[in-house]
């Protein structure tokens, strides 16, 4: 029997069975309702032939089979096609964000303006190293604390560095960051100074500071201890290095 299948699903519903292999012809009502039979229909034949003989085969067709709908693709495989959400339009924001360099205007950029930020920061060095008129400090008191302090306003000087033309820069720290310090020399040139592969000498007063300094002088023109600063291990922030444990251990810097 041959038929015209475009002509034959675009006629008849989709839920149906069908035996091709009949011999009686299937009359063809384009209003009527189609209705098909077979002697040896092809469900129960395949459910007897799928199963063991031990099970009764025609009580599974009926119970399971016979009568009801059966999916006959996975639907959870196929992908729904989403609607898609419509792409907000980018704002630019006409505010300049803030980069974390520090930056100066050439007229700001004198070391004397900061020579008053170089006092408070003594200032503060004494009050966190209890510093008396009386004695100097202990070294094994002084690490700690040095080391979770704030550096800004400091003055350092490179003691070695890899690259050659650093050795012997000193200044006034203006900025600290994870990697860099910003200082401003006496020749009032602002130079960053990286951490890495850099050893650095950092000067502190050696007792309390008076009032009875003159306003130009610095660390340098009053009694004052050196400590070696590697920059290699001291590769953090202000803020991280408040809350960090650090261990001593023997290194080769340079």
């Amino acid at each position: 029997m041959m038929v015209n299948t475009q002509t034959f699903f675009h006629a008849f519903p989709r839920s149906f069975f069908m035996d091709i292999y009949a011999q009686s012809p299937v009359p063809f009502n384009q209003k009527g309702r189609l209705r098909l039979s077979s002697k040896n229909p092809f469900v129960p034949n395949f459910v007897q032939e799928s199963l063991l003989p031990s099970v009764n085969s025609s009580e599974i067709y009926a119970s399971r089979v016979h009568g009801r709908k059966i999916l006959l693709d996975n639907p959870v495989g196929k992908k729904e096609n989403k609607t898609k959400r419509k792409k907000r339009p980018i704002v630019q924001c006409r505010i300049p964000r803030m980069s974390g360099s520090l930056t100066l205007d050439p007229h700001q950029a004198n070391f004397n303006l900061f020579v008053p930020l170089h006092h408070l920061w003594m200032g503060y060095m004494s009050e966190l190293l209890a510093l008396n008129s009386a004695e100097t400090p202990s070294s094994a008191s002084t690490h700690p604390k040095l080391i979770k302090a704030d550096f800004s306003g400091s003055f350092v000087s490179v003691q070695m560095s890899k690259n050659p033309s650093l050795v012997g820069m000193q200044g006034i720290i203006l900025h600290e960051s994870e990697n860099t310090f910003v200082i401003i020399t006496r020749s009032n040139k602002m130079k960053t100074l990286p951490k890495q592969n850099t050893i650095f000498t950092l000067y502190v007063p050696a007792y309390a500071i008076v009032n009875t300094i003159p306003s130009t002088a610095i660390v340098l023109d009053i009694p004052h201890l050196a400590f070696t600063l590697y920059g290699n291990q001291f590769q953090f922030r202000a803020s991280e290095r408040a809350g960090r444990k650090f261990k001593s251990k023997e290194t080769i810097e340079l």
